[in-house]
């Protein structure tokens, strides 16, 4: 998901001019065009990953892709949310970002093919929408520079002495860009630009990575070179602050490019958890154009969740003000079907909610109809992709099938 810098309108960049190289002006600037009911699917970069065996052909790849495509196809879904960045790296041929280590199993080595070329092939050769997801800021799990390749932006900062977060964060959590650079923020939006001007991609999307820490040190020098020079927000505003101007910068310039192209957003569920703790204004991007055009909030809850029930978070998301040019669709959760929900329930008892995916085969249907009832809904997006055919979760894939053939096909 987003974030970024409290910077200038410059920072934030003017839409450039120039349309994609595989559209036509026409094209390019047609009214938005979307199905009138979002039915998703998240594909990972795990799922995309050929780096078994030192990579794959582009056969290999594009027949892997095309399975998963005509899976979404049967089960009814009209939309694919496939990674192009999940790291500092790329599932595309990009002159910003090297070749993603999930595609040959080492991170700037040429597959050899273009991935993301062929995603976009198969998928409109099946009437499916295509979104480039990306993760802006997440540049790895681990803290090692040492296994970035010598072309990835965050090694070549690193190797500059960039240590001390003014453009990287070093974290428990990992290695991240800092969402309060105006050099991070270029480089991240110019490879949103990248994919737009490159790839007749549907829409751009993005998920709830944005500031990876509450921690004060993380970005304490940021913080305090902009308090040096007069700004008077708090921490936390400063952070939110960084994340919109970032949020509205994207925006800006997807639909400088191509105005149909469509940007969606999937924070975290827990409304007041994305504000305090990923700096993320969700109320703000729900009320006010020029944010987003897709807001799916990740509902990973079952509705016996003992802190947050499935219906009562839906329906605080129902109630905020959420302007007619944002459609709200639910991200669910179809990968714990048959699984233990750890942290739903504080009892380990046989009947708590901790155990209610095993108990039931149809939350997942149970949570689309009520979803559908809702009077801003627009749509749902299964996680993931591999949880749709796992055999682990064939009773609830069967609901599920029952549910698509009576329901969703019909509309």
């Amino acid at each position: 998901m987003g974030l970024i810098g409290c910077t200038t309108q410059e920072e934030r960049e003017s839409a450039p001019t120039e349309t994609r190289t595989s559209l036509t002006e026409a094209q390019a600037k047609a009214p938005l065009s979307q199905p009138e009911e979002m039915r998703a699917v998240w594909i990972n970069y795990n799922e995309l990953s050929m780096a078994q065996n030192d990579g794959g052909s582009e056969g290999q790849f594009r027949e892997k892709i095309s399975q998963m495509f005509d899976k979404a196809v049967a089960l009814g879904l009209n939309t694919a949310f496939v990674h192009a960045r999940a790291f500092s790296d790329s599932f595309y041929r990009s002159k910003l970002f090297p070749a993603s280590k999930y595609l040959t199993g080492t991170q700037g080595v040429d597959p050899g093919y273009d991935p993301l070329a062929i995603a976009v092939e198969e998928a409109h050769k099946r009437n499916l929408q295509i979104h480039a997801w990306i993760n802006p800021y997440r540049v790895s799990f681990d803290k090692n520079f040492d296994n970035l390749c010598d072309t990835n932006p965050a090694k070549r900062w690193y190797l500059e002495g960039d240590i001390s977060d003014s453009r990287l964060i070093v974290c428990e959590q990992g290695i991240y860009y800092n969402p309060a650079s105006p050099e991070v923020q270029k480089l991240v939006i110019d490879g949103v630009r990248e994919i737009v001007l490159g790839y007749d991609v549907d829409g751009i999307h993005y998920d709830d990575y944005f500031y990876p820490s509450t921690e004060v040190a993380i970005d304490q020098t940021s913080y305090q070179a902009y308090v040096d020079t007069g700004g008077k927000y708090s921490l936390e505003e400063w952070r939110r602050e960084n994340v919109n101007n970032f949020v509205s910068g994207v925006y800006s310039a997807v639909k400088g490019i191509a105005p149909k192209v469509r940007v969606s957003i999937s924070p975290s569920a827990n409304i007041e958890y994305n504000e305090g703790k990923m700096y993320a204004d969700v109320r703000l991007w729900a009320q006010t154009p020029g944010y987003c055009d897709d807001l799916i909030p990740q509902v990973y809850y079952g509705f016996e969740n003992e802190t947050l029930p499935f219906e009562t978070v839906v329906r605080q998301w129902n109630e905020l003000d959420i302007s007619d040019s944002v459609r709200l669709c639910f991200g669910l959760a179809f990968y714990k079907c048959g699984t233990v929900d750890e942290f739903a329930s504080s009892s380990d008892a046989p009947d708590s909610a901790r155990y209610e995916w095993q108990r039931r085969d149809d939350i997942i249907v149970r949570q689309l109809q009520l979803v559908r009832s809702l009077t801003h809904y627009g749509g749902y997006a299964l996680y993931s992709y591999t949880s749709l055919s796992s055999p682990s979760n064939a009773n609830a894939s069967a609901e599920l099938d029952q549910y698509y053939e009576q329901e969703v096909h019909l509309t």
